[in-house]
């Protein structure tokens, strides 16, 4: 825990729901939209959780949280930039862009988890 950093601590403390097991996190940021109002990048954690998966970050007051259930993903695709790894993920209603410099062995995790959950298989909780 005390090589946490203050994103998952603060979803740990705040946001985890009651009984809620983390299967697995990524460290990275939500790539946002050039040009818009919110261009840029915004630094965080993206949770994979037995009920949801949420991007959060964690600000001096409050916090930035994006959520959906695996099921209601309608794509989710995984590829490499140079030097990072990405996660699109898609709903009906919107989608964020994920990137990380996760080891690849972790991203693999990651994503391999997310897509048992999204097919309603059974998951092992990893951590």
């Amino acid at each position: 825990m005390a090589n946490e950093n203050r994103h998952i601590r603060g979803f740990r403390r705040g946001i985890v729901q009651p009984g809620e097991k983390i299967f697995c996190h990524l460290e990275g940021w939500q790539s946002l939209a050039a040009g818009g109002a919110r261009d840029g990048n915004m630094h965080g954690i993206l949770t994979l959780t037995d009920r949801r998966l949420c991007f959060y970050r964690k600000r001096l007051v409050g916090h930035v949280l994006w959520q959906a259930e695996p099921t209601a993903l309608a794509a989710v695709e995984a590829g490499t930039e140079v030097g990072f790894r990405v996660l699109r993920l898609v709903t009906a209603e919107d989608g964020i862009v994920f990137k990380t410099y996760a080891r690849k062995t972790d991203f693999d995790m990651f994503y391999t988890t997310l897509n048992a959950c999204r097919s309603e298989r059974p998951v092992q909780e990893v951590g």
